[in-house]
């Protein structure tokens, strides 16, 4: 019939995704199975603007452009990976190159790798590579799923050139910001045994080496005593155990996670840099059901409550010195912005602001998810460092508050863009973003093989 109606006018899609050929090869296999689902994506996208352009189809086109983004930046095969290598490198583009090595099937092993390499228009760079193995020696019931022993195994060298330091505690002058270089390799291995309800122990076993290259600012500011470390190369082995506690994955209602771990590092060159670091960490969340706010013209707006979240979180490190000993302060934690890992506390200083051997910090956090995948948020953030552990009280804590812009690609939250004041240094806009797999600290000895990406 020649006026016969196209499949699309009712509603029907007209895109496939074809089975991929099978490879002996897991990479080609990846990157074919890459192409064919961009390609998909990008049919999907434009038949969705052919049936309905921009009118009541545009919640159904904001998923199928999410899902054609999320695909080119995340997942198997060859991507392009936008961020940050640590605050204040400047935007830093890089490749990434994920795969899962076991989609034949091998019986009992899971095998996924990631490699990535990225610089910076700071002239920072940072290359690694990590794989996470898990083994079917057993299982351990989670609510509605089991989770099975992993063991990660991961290369990382950051070279950074340009790194801000403040002074020690928490009284220091933004006059006496002095620049040093610092130069990180590590090579982390971690066995991950889960036990039950969400409940994972796990061993670790790193290789550190780090330099330090201060300014001649920095060496006319300070002693080499005040800053422990101002010139050292040490080399550490980082035995340590964690636990992870996760509840189960929930949208609405109460759901938390805790981590508590134990480092011992033991210099064997480099100075008299030994001690043992203790950190504890908890978030609790609650969820709000979804609800449209109208359920006639605008369907993809929300309600101001539903579809949003409730976060409290606490983050404690306490460092202590070997006799004889120091911790060097280039592997002190610290507050203000971002921290060396892309955390954020205290963003209304600016990055790295407050350094010592010991910190606590404290937040709250309110997300309305808006139109996918944006979502807007409201914190206030509360923290100290301490040279000693008994500075860590509730008097006179750093103080923060802020707003911010949230973007989420498959579901995980890859980028952030805030304002926020408070403590009397100002106003400060702080972005943060990684799209290759981000994770969140819960993850990291989370018992699941499913890709992530190396920073």
């Amino acid at each position: 019939m020649t006026n016969e109606a196209p499949p699309e006018s009712f509603g029907l899609s007209t895109c496939s995704k074809p089975p991929v050929a099978p490879s002996n090869n897991p990479v080609a296999r990846d990157l074919r199975a890459e192409f064919r689902d961009l390609v998909f994506d990008v049919c999907r996208v434009q038949e969705d603007y052919k049936q309905g352009g921009f009118g009541g189809r545009l919640e159904r086109q904001f998923g199928t452009v999410q899902e054609l983004i999320a695909d080119v930046f995340t997942g198997r095969g060859l991507h392009p990976t936008i961020g940050s290598i640590v605050p204040e490198s400047g935007t830093a583009l890089g490749l990434a190159l994920n795969d899962e090595w076991h989609i034949r099937e091998t019986p009992h092993t899971r095998f996924t790798t990631s490699v990535e390499a990225r610089g910076s228009e700071n002239g920072f760079w940072a290359a690694g590579a990590v794989s996470h193995m898990q083994f079917d020696w057993y299982r351990a019931y989670d609510v509605g799923s089991f989770r099975m022993p992993q063991v990660t195994v991961a290369v990382k060298h950051f070279d950074l050139p340009e790194m801000p330091f403040y002074g020690l505690g928490n009284q220091t002058s933004l006059r006496n910001r002095s620049l040093f270089g610092l130069t990180e390799t590590q090579l982390p291995v971690l066995v991950d045994l889960p036990i039950a309800y969400g409940l994972t122990l796990s061993a670790q076993a790193t290789a550190l080496y780090a330099t330090s290259d201060p300014s001649r600012a920095f060496v006319s500011r300070f002693s080499e005593s005040e800053p422990p470390g101002a010139r050292a190369r040490t080399t550490y082995a980082v035995p340590g155990l964690i636990a992870t506690y996760r509840s189960p994955d929930a949208l609405y209602g109460l759901s938390g996670e805790a981590r508590v771990s134990y480092e011992a590092y033991e210099a064997l060159a480099g100075g008299p840099f030994s001690f043992d670091r203790f950190e504890a960490r908890m978030a609790m969340n609650y969820g709000i059901e979804d609800q449209p706010f109208s359920q006639g013209k605008f369907p993809y707006l929300r309600s101001l409550l539903g579809g949003s979240r409730f976060s409290a979180e606490a983050n404690l490190v306490i460092s202590e010195p070997r006799a004889h000993s120091a911790v060097p302060f280039y592997l002190q934690p610290t507050l203000g912005g971002g921290d060396i890992h892309n955390e954020n506390w205290l963003r209304s200083y600016t990055n790295y602001r407050f350094r010592a051997p010991n910190m606590v910090a404290y937040a709250v956090t309110y997300e309305l998810r808006l139109i996918d995948p944006i979502g807007f948020l409201i914190y206030a953030q509360w923290g100290k460092v301490g040279l000693n552990v008994g500075e860590l009280d509730f008097d006179r804590l750093k103080r923060s508050i802020g707003v911010g812009i949230a973007l989420r690609l498959g579901g995980r939250s890859v980028a952030e863009f805030s304002f926020a004041w408070g403590g009397g240094e100002g106003t400060q806009r702080y972005s943060t973003g990684n799209t290759n797999n981000a994770i969140g600290f819960g993850a990291r000895a989370a018992g699941t093989v499913g890709l992530r990406g190396v920073f």
